[in-house]
Parts: C-alpha cells; sequence; structure tokens
C-alpha cells in the first residue's frame, strides 16, 4: 500500500506540474495576443502563432486535468489513501491557495478599475479572460508550490 500511496503523490505532483506549465504557456501566449491587438499592431503571424499555442496549451492543460481529475477520485474513494493522501496539510494548502486566488483578484480589480479610469481598457471580455487565468492561475500555481 506504501507503493502506492508514493505513486499516487509523485502522480499527483506530476500532474499539477503539466497544468500549471500549460497555464503559464496559455498566460503567456495569451498576453502576446492580447498585445498584439490592443496596440493594433500589423503582425499577422506572430498574431496567428500565438493562437495555435493558445490553443496547443489548452489541450495540454486539459490533459493534466482529466489525469489529476482520476488521480483525486482514486485518493478521495479509497479510505486509506484519503488518510495518507488528503490530511489536514493538503486541506490548509488548498485553503492558502483560494486565499491568495481571491487576493491576486482583488488586485486585479483595482488594476482593472485604474486602466477603465484611465480609458485605456476598451475590451470586457480582455477584463473576462485576465480575470479567469489569473484566479485559477494563482490558485494552481500556488497549490503546486505549496505541495513541493
Amino acid at each position: 500500500m506504501t507503493n502506492q500511496i508514493e505513486l499516487l503523490d509523485k502522480k499527483r505532483k506530476k500532474y499539477r506540474g503539466g497544468h500549471v506549465l500549460g497555464s503559464m504557456v496559455f498566460f503567456i501566449a495569451w498576453i502576446v495576443r492580447t498585445l498584439i491587438k490592443m496596440l493594433e499592431l500589423k503582425l499577422g503571424t506572430l498574431y496567428t502563432g500565438s493562437m495555435i499555442v493558445l490553443l496547443l496549451a489548452i489541450a495540454v492543460m486539459a490533459y493534466f486535468v482529466a489525469r489529476l481529475l482520476i488521480v483525486e477520485r482514486k485518493i478521495r474513494k479509497d479510505p486509506i489513501l484519503r488518510e495518507a493522501l488528503y490530511n489536514e496539510l493538503v486541506r490548509l494548502n488548498e485553503l492558502k491557495a483560494w486565499r491568495i486566488g481571491f487576493l491576486s483578484l482583488i488586485v486585479l480589480i483595482i488594476l482593472a478599475a485604474y486602466l477603465i479610469v484611465a480609458d485605456l481598457l476598451k475590451d470586457p471580455m480582455l477584463l473576462v479572460g485576465a480575470a479567469l487565468l489569473v484566479g485559477f492561475g494563482s490558485y494552481n500555481i500556488t497549490i503546486y508550490l505549496l505541495d513541493k
């Protein structure tokens, strides 16, 4: 049973790491694409290339999330695995990660308010996308870092 616990713990860390890596690639490509659009640059190839990178990053994130959900389901169904791998430390780390995600969204809202008042933010979908990326991204990065 100890080998299964260690194996599932390693898988969980690996899948979280893959998801965080995919999220970072997505975030960078999204920033590049958004800046090209906001600055109205004529970089069609880079704009299209960033869209391809975005789609690939989404596929990578979906793969790792699906694998992580399978591992998490195994852990939560088996009482021995749940006791070993979903203990107070893991729950505390999840609580800390939610707190960091919430605080990062507050910072984003303050920044967005400034950009709206300064009339620099004209696309409301940009704000929605940024909120999703910042909220989920900060949560997942925090979970990954605290789990190490």
